[in-house]
């Protein structure tokens, strides 16, 4: 076990003075719904977070969660275009078949288009992009290809639309526009513009937004004011845990009165629709 993942530890996060938080969590999470995760990572990071296939398997059990989409983090061995992580990754959906659905990640200031093709055609699912950590606008050239490129290959992209973003809204709106077959997740729901991002993306059905490390009062906003049937469950592990991010959509869905059929929605068959 990493350091990472004792910190993360989920029997440490449902037990002692946690435990009447995670009860809370299970008496509402609806009958048979097969969480799906949107939103987590495998390998290790620049900052020294880590997380592996097997642990992150083991919260799954714990928590019910039944699939995750995952995707490496900012590597230290990302070299040029990510391909030793995307490797890693891919790896895991091997090991752990049907649990894992596969992003590979890409830096758009690299040269990209081999490590591209080389993934759609090794059957990834989907594509992450960073601009803090990769440092771009999402309206750079350079990245606006990328999401020609994805909307081409029927490839959803999850983008990070959290911490440290300044342009989110403004940055998409004309990509979004120009290709309304690609299919976007909005990591973090675009919290730092929650409000202009659901006012504007309303009309454009393919920009669903997901729920990690998002506060639940700004998670309340988007469920008081925002279809959500377009809301899926994220945890960022291994920045999040799934104790604490699932407490804060339900707590957030249950002050914004979300009934429980779309709550089913929300925790799995929203994105799952995706994946079928």
């Amino acid at each position: 076990m990493t350091e990472t993942e004792k910190q993360h530890d989920i029997s440490t996060l449902t037990s002692g003075a946690m435990a009447p938080i995670w009860e809370w969590v299970e008496e509402r999470i609806p009958p048979d719904t097969g969480i799906f995760d949107a939103h987590a990572h495998i390998g290790e990071d620049l900052d020294g977070r880590t997380m592996t296939a097997d642990g992150m398997r083991e919260r799954m059990k714990a928590a019910h969660v039944k699939k995750s989409i995952v995707f490496a983090l900012n590597d230290p061995n990302a070299l040029e275009v990510f391909s030793g992580p995307n490797d890693v990754v891919w790896r895991a959906h091997e090991e752990h078949p049907g649990f894992f659905v596969p992003f590979f990640r890409l830096n758009p200031h690299k040269e990209y288009e081999r490590e591209f093709e080389r993934c759609v055609e090794r059957g990834f699912s989907g594509l992450k992009l960073h601009p803090v950590s990769q440092k771009f606008e999402l309206d750079d050239e350079r990245a606006v290809r990328l999401f020609e490129m994805a909307a081409k290959a029927d490839l959803p992209v999850i983008i990070h639309a959290g911490f440290g973003m300044n342009r989110i809204v403004e940055a998409l709106l004309p990509t979004i526009e120009g290709n309304p077959e690609l299919r976007l997740i909005l990591g973090h729901a675009a919290f730092v513009e929650i409000l202009q991002a659901a006012r504007v993306f309303a009309d454009h059905p393919n920009v669903i937004f997901e729920t990690s490390v998002a506060r639940a009062a700004e998670l309340y906003e988007l469920f008081a004011s925002f279809d959500p049937s377009r809301i899926c469950f994220g945890s960022d592990i291994p920045y999040g845990d799934l104790p604490s991010t699932l407490y804060a959509t339900l707590a957030a869905a249950e002050a914004a009165g979300i009934e429980k059929e779309h709550l089913r929605g929300i925790l799995s068959e929203n994105i799952r629709r995706w994946f079928p």
